[in-house]
This record gives C-alpha cells, sequence and structure tokens, in this order.
C-alpha cells in the first residue's frame, strides 16, 4: 500500500484463521456517499495485508475516495445514487436521474467491467450494495459474498418502529431486487436479530482504520454532522441559536463561527478528532457514523433522514439501546434535553462491546473456494 499499516491491519496481517490460499478478489462498492467505501478500504487493507490481491470496482463518492487510498487499484463505473432535497430523500427523482444517467453511461460501463472481469479474473467477488457486479459475477460464473448492513432488513426478523409501512415495504423490495444468489451474506451491524435468510452471517460494525486506535475523550462540545440530504438550513438555524454549549458543525458548506456554531472543513483527521473528543453527536441516523459513536461511546441525538427506512430502523434501535435520542424535528428544546442526559447515554454506550475486523476478516476467507 506504500505506507505502514495501521496497527489493527498490522495484527490481522499476522493472525491466523484458518489456511486460505491467496486469492483475486474483485471488491465492488457502492458509490452513493462515502460509508461504504471506508468501510471497503478497511476491509481491503486487511485482505491485502494478509496477501490477497484486490481490486475495486466502484462509481461517484466511493471513486473520489477509493482511488486516493488505492491508487492504480479501482476501476470506476456507473452506480446508483439517491437524490435528496433539504433533508429528504426524493423517490421520483431518485429514479429519473438514474435513469437519465445510466442512458448516458450504460455502454461504457458494461464494456468497462467485461474488461475488469476478463483481464483481472477473479476467483471470488464481494459486493458492498453494488448490484451490476453481483450480475456479471453470476454471468462469468464467479462466486460473490455479499457485505452490507442494508440486508439486514431483509435477511433478518428486525424489530421495527411503527408508522413506517410504506417505507418499510419500499426498502425491503429495493434491497430485494438488487441482487440475489449470494454465497453468503455478511451483515455488519449493531442490531441483533435472528436471521431469515441463510446463508447468512452478522459480523461487528466495520468503521475506518484510524477509529479503531482513537482514544476516548469527553469534551465540553457538540459535534453536529449533515451528511447526505443536500442542505439543511433548518437544522443550521437551530444549531446557530443553540447557545447552552459550543457546537462544532461539519458537512455544511460553510466556514467559521456563526452563533454558537463553528463550522468546519470535512477533513477526516479532523472530522475524527472532534469526534473523538466531543460530549455528544447531532446527526442523522446513518450507519457508518452510528457504529462510529458507539465505539467511542458518544451520546447521539438522532434526526433521521425523511423517507429513508433504513435510518429510521437504526434510530430506533440505538434509542432502545439507551445510547441517544430519536427527534422528528430538530429543535432547541431537543439538543436541551438531549444535553440533560448526556451522562446516562455515554454510560449506555460504554457498555456495548467494542468492534474488530476479525469476524468478518474471517467470514470473507470461509468463502474463497
Amino acid at each position: 500500500m506504500g505506507r505502514e499499516p495501521p496497527l489493527v491491519v498490522a495484527s490481522l496481517a499476522s493472525r491466523v484463521y484458518h489456511i486460505a490460499r491467496m486469492t483475486r478478489i474483485l471488491y465492488a462498492v457502492s458509490g452513493d456517499g462515502y460509508g461504504h467505501a471506508t468501510r471497503a478500504h478497511s476491509v481491503a487493507a486487511a485482505l491485502l495485508a494478509r496477501g490477497h490481491e484486490v481490486r475495486f470496482l466502484t462509481s461517484l463518492k466511493g471513486n473520489a475516495y477509493l482511488k486516493t487510498v488505492f491508487p492504480g487499484l479501482v476501476d470506476e463505473a456507473f452506480g446508483l445514487c439517491i437524490s435528496y432535497n433539504q433533508g429528504r430523500a426524493e423517490s421520483v427523482r431518485t429514479v429519473i436521474e438514474n435513469i437519465r444517467r445510466g442512458v448516458s453511461q450504460w455502454n461504457q460501463f458494461t464494456s468497462t467491467i467485461r474488461r475488469v472481469f476478463r483481464k483481472f479474473r477473479p476467483q471470488l467477488v464481494v459486493t458492498d450494495f453494488e448490484p451490476f457486479t453481483a450480475f456479471y459475477a453470476r454471468r462469468f460464473d464467479v462466486p460473490f459474498v455479499s457485505l452490507d448492513n442494508q440486508h439486514l432488513l431483509t435477511h433478518c426478523s428486525v424489530d421495527r418502529p411503527s408508522g413506517f409501512s410504506r417505507d418499510s415495504f419500499n426498502a425491503y423490495m429495493t434491497i430485494r431486487l438488487y441482487y440475489g444468489g449470494a454465497r453468503r451474506y455478511l451483515i455488519p451491524t449493531f442490531i441483533r436479530a435472528p436471521i431469515r435468510y441463510h446463508p447468512t452471517t452478522l459480523v461487528d460494525p466495520i468503521l475506518r482504520l484510524k477509529v479503531y486506535e482513537k482514544s476516548i475523550e469527553h469534551g465540553d462540545f457538540l459535534l453536529a454532522y449533515k451528511g447526505a440530504g443536500g442542505e439543511n438550513d433548518a437544522m443550521r438555524q437551530v444549531l446557530e441559536g443553540y447557545e447552552r454549549m459550543p457546537i462544532r458543525a461539519y458537512g455544511f458548506e460553510l466556514n467559521g463561527p456563526r452563533g454558537g456554531v463553528t463550522y468546519k472543513a470535512t477533513t477526516t483527521d479532523g472530522f475524527l478528532h472532534d469526534l473523538a473528543g466531543c460530549a455528544g453527536v447531532i446527526m442523522s441516523a446513518g450507519h457508518s457514523l452510528a457504529c462510529e459513536c458507539l465505539h467511542l461511546e458518544k451520546p447521539m441525538l438522532l434526526v433521521p433522514i425523511a423517507q429513508q427506512f433504513e435510518q429510521a430502523i437504526n434510530a430506533y434501535h440505538l434509542e432502545k439501546m439507551g445510547v441517544g435520542r430519536w427527534v422528528d424535528r430538530l429543535s432547541v428544546s431537543a439538543i436541551d434535553e438531549f444535553v440533560d442526559q448526556l451522562e446516562v447515554y455515554r454510560s449506555a454506550a460504554a457498555k456495548v462491546p467494542k468492534a474488530t475486523l476479525d469476524g468478518v476478516i474471517e467470514a470473507i476467507e470461509r468463502e474463497i473456494p
């Protein structure tokens, strides 16, 4: 990889799970957001350290991220994405935008993916919610493993909040239609739920490599993160009106202090430094950041993105675990009530077992043909 591997990767490289021959692995990654790509970074670094040959197929933000981490090992592909407006997912706009992009990029994409399969000759495909590579894996008779948190909703009996029947059905059908026929479904999750369909294995959440090595501190400021969802004027106005604790905010198109908020450019090192040192986090309910907050024992004030059922599930279970609070709309009073309970949430988060990479690497190697 051209640099000294992180300690967690060096440890995995020297550990023996079972005898697994070195394998050419094609790692296909959804490019919609950074969570899939950072997860792939951690897993692939461990696989490379253990001697496997890994190549990536991804798109959009996934391509932008992974090509800087693994130069020369990434091929860009067409990828599906979700359209947002003011913190809401927009279904119709999502379909139209993906069709528009697909028409213009499809021929180039199919040429790229055929070339990768024929030239790289993968012996195993790992797909993180990337459907087209799964289709071509079956076409080229290459076994594939699914590694994503989304299949929790289809392959496990998950306790669900009431009032989300339509969103639940839409999410279920979308995930089921993405792909089937995986050699195994590996689901990284903090939710323990009975498995409905086999072969399925639940594994620990997969974190950014630097998170495993972070020291935990509890500072005197809140961290606010606006991820996917486009600009959210309502969230910004609430944050700027809060005066009880200073707030450091990431993900907005702003820089510098405004009211009680200091807006900061999103860099990995800067963000993780503040995440490890903050008193609590104001966020949506995305899987990746929630898992990092659990690992770092951070209370969460959760405002799930509307019409994103996966986020409603995450918020529901995190609240049941006692590590945070779910609100439908952010307000000054909601932040105040959250701050009043920080110690309670922090105590619950400290009892959650720490995630490791061991289980997922072992599970992938067990599927090598």
